[in-house]
């Protein structure tokens, strides 16, 4: 089972905890001073809008993670988020994050595309 591109054994099936997630994510990167843009769109490519991640946040840290340790090429500074990256990490920082990334994982719930960039 993979989470949040991070394998975890068979044996704990479909039910990873969050906090080991959590655990492997934070300490695989530096997100401090860093500042997350992501971008949505349509299949069409018609772009939505742009929105920031707010630091301090899982949300924060694990779109830096992946950003930082994915092979998606960039576009003009910004990576494709792959969509089970995106509903993984909206599902956990949903549960830890609360209100502070609410209005942004009702978002990422949607089935447009993202695409996030790390300055």
């Amino acid at each position: 089972m993979f989470v949040c591109g991070y394998h975890f054994p068979a044996s704990e099936g479909n039910d990873v905890a969050f906090d080991k997630v959590i655990a492997k994510v934070e300490e695989g990167v530096d997100a401090s001073g860093k500042t997350v843009t992501l971008t949505s769109e349509t299949r069409e490519g018609v772009q939505l809008e742009t929105l920031e991640v707010p630091a301090g946040t899982f949300a924060h840290t694990a779109f830096v993670d992946f950003f930082e340790s994915t092979e998606v090429e960039a576009k003009d500074g910004f990576k494709m988020v792959y969509y089970t990256n995106k509903y993984q990490i909206s599902e956990i920082s949903k549960t830890v994050d609360g209100d502070a990334t609410k209005d942004l994982c009702k978002k990422l719930d949607d089935m447009n595309l993202y695409r996030v960039k790390v300055a």
